[in-house]
């Protein structure tokens, strides 16, 4: 029996969206990863994805809105 593969649905969004998204998350990431050395050097008990996350909660109030994946 074959496995078919499938992109899971999100509702709500567009390709468009779908792909802001992976890009805001990506260099998010990427941000993260360059900040951590000096982020480490003042605190070595911070692990990275601690540090990502507090990137990303900043970014999110920071940033644009979320946007609401289901309808309304």
């Amino acid at each position: 029996m074959k496995l078919r593969k499938h992109r899971p649905i999100t509702i709500g969004l567009s390709d468009a969206d779908r792909e802001h998204d992976v890009q805001q998350e990506i260099e998010t990431f990427l941000a993260a990863l360059s900040s951590y050395p000096d982020r480490f050097a003042r605190n070595p008990y911070l692990s990275f994805e601690q540090h990502l996350c507090s990137i990303a909660s900043a970014k999110l109030v920071v940033g644009e809105p979320h946007r609401n994946s289901g309808p309304e």
